[in-house]
């Protein structure tokens, strides 16, 4: 029992320090106060259980005593609303507690419902981040495959226009002395003289 206790004790004061309960933790600790108030409950009902044997056991001295000392009866009758007081005072006192307890264990039951539905909302939440973040990484990946294509695309087209200005150069250069050819070439790179 000190050890149920001791442990959720431990947790909170971590909580406390800075650090928030994560929802495992949260119903980790939910259940461990469950089961603390689960094992005070059995305990209360035994409780009740001997006190309703004592209870028993007292009428049949009563009714002992009353065989017995019929002359006392007055004495008697007192001593037994006396004893019927203090039973339905005590009976109270163990329906009031049992009732605590019980609402406790709903809350507690409440309080997990709760980190439950917490716990797969957040779970929803992260699956649609990753689903959108996958949609956009494909997205970026086919723009990268299209930009790469349209850049082979321009490459080889710029390719090919040098290939033949080369290709008309030399064959320029072949004809024409290498002066005007050099002179040309100028010309079409925009290099002054």
């Amino acid at each position: 029992k000190k050890g149920a206790k001791g442990k959720p004790k431990a947790k909170a004061g971590a909580g406390e320090e800075g650090a928030e309960l994560t929802p495992e933790e949260q119903l980790k600790k939910a259940n461990l106060r469950i089961e603390a108030l689960e094992r005070e409950l059995v305990q209360r009902t035994d409780v009740t259980n001997r006190a309703l044997q004592a209870h028993n056991e007292m009428r049949q001295r009563q009714a002992e005593l009353l065989a017995d000392f019929d002359k006392e009866k007055q004495d008697t009758f007192a001593i037994t609303a006396d004893m019927t007081r203090q039973y339905k005072m005590m009976q109270e006192e163990l329906l009031r507690r049992i009732n605590i307890l019980e609402n406790t264990i709903q809350e507690q039951k409440d309080q997990l419902e709760l980190a439950r539905q917490a716990n797969e909302d957040l779970r929803k939440a992260k699956d649609q981040d990753l689903a959108l973040k996958d949609a956009q990484i494909a997205d970026a990946k086919q723009k990268l495959e299209d930009m790469a294509l349209e850049f082979g695309d321009m490459l080889k087209e710029t390719l090919d226009k040098m290939s033949e200005k080369i290709e008309a150069t030399s064959e320029a250069w072949d004809q024409d002395s290498g002066a005007e050819v050099q002179k040309k070439l100028m010309q079409e790179f925009n290099i002054g003289t």
